[in-house]
């Protein structure tokens, strides 16, 4: 199945990326957009090489739907690196997986596609598992809820736009101009946050930063070009839902980089790895696993 491999290629990738934003979000970030900004700036320098060897691949009036999809990316990723700033890495990526559910929605409003009873339980488990994961302990020992929770929620909904409107747009356009023009669309969305001061100067710092930021900057947009389009050529060979469903095997995958990391790289990641809170994510994950296979 072309499709699952890609999914789960995607998922990998994405991990990577995941971890990669939390390191330069807790070491040299204080705006979030600034961040963002630099990050789809530099998406440019990769995708604008699509153009030189396939062309523009301009279709109307797809192409501009494309641009307002790059649109949605930019409203999903100011959620997600808000809500990384403020969670661990792991708990974020288990949250990211609730999506599947609202892609199951639009998906049947909007793409006729019917689910059975098993998926929906499959999406409640995605939904318990994503819950059950972003809780964490609080000062007096309790359990709370993340505050991350709030700034997912925005995430789920738009991911699920972008996903199916990915699925819609591929069969006008090939993959690699949905990830150009989907790109463009995230830049003209950016832009106007340069006009805040603060932003183009924080923005500006990265640059100044050193090599290992810069390596790091491109190393992620790299890791994130290859997870997004990974997924984009899996819509065009699979079922939108499915596709999203095993997506969701992206916590897993980032709880096994972080506990890695642990071992060779102690401290890098601020995450808790004492035996209660890997428990919790123990028993979040395999919920995970079991929704994933009852969704696909």
């Amino acid at each position: 199945m072309d499709w699952l491999i890609l999914s789960l290629v995607g998922a990998a990738a994405l991990s990577v990326t995941g971890i990669i934003d939390k390191l330069i979000l807790g070491r040299f970030v204080r705006d979030p957009l600034a961040y963002l900004v630099v990050l789809v700036v530099m998406q440019q320098t990769l995708v604008l090489a699509i153009p030189a060897y396939l062309g523009w691949g301009f279709v109307y009036p797809q192409t501009l739907y494309a641009l307002i999809a790059g649109a949605f990316q930019v409203i999903l990723w100011t959620a997600y690196l808000i809500a990384l700033k403020q969670e661990e890495t792991s708990r974020v990526a288990a949250m990211v997986y609730v999506f599947p559910v609202f892609v199951f929605l639009g998906a049947y409003l909007f793409l006729g596609e019917t689910l059975e009873l098993y998926h929906y339980l499959g999406g409640a488990l995605l939904v318990i598992s994503a819950l059950m994961i972003s809780y964490g302990p609080s000062r007096q020992g309790s359990f709370i809820l993340s505050p991350a929770l709030k700034y997912m929620s925005v995430f789920w909904v738009f991911t699920a736009a972008y996903a199916l409107a990915s699925k819609y747009l591929l069969g006008f356009m090939t993959e690699w101009h949905l990830i150009l023009w989907s790109s463009l669309g995230s830049l003209l969305t950016v832009l106007p946050f340069l006009g805040r001061k603060s932003i183009r100067k924080e923005a500006a710092g990265y640059f100044r930063g050193g090599a290992f930021l810069i390596l790091a900057l491109f190393a992620d947009e790299l890791f994130d070009l290859l997870g997004r389009g990974a997924f984009i050529f899996a819509y065009g060979k699979g079922s939108v839902t499915l596709v999203s469903s095993v997506a969701a095997m992206q916590p897993f995958i980032t709880l096994v980089y972080v506990i890695l990391l642990g071992l060779f790289v102690p401290g890098l990641l601020a995450e808790e790895l004492d035996r209660k809170t890997m428990a919790l994510k123990t028993v979040a994950v395999a919920l995970i696993v079991i929704g994933v296979y009852l969704v696909s």
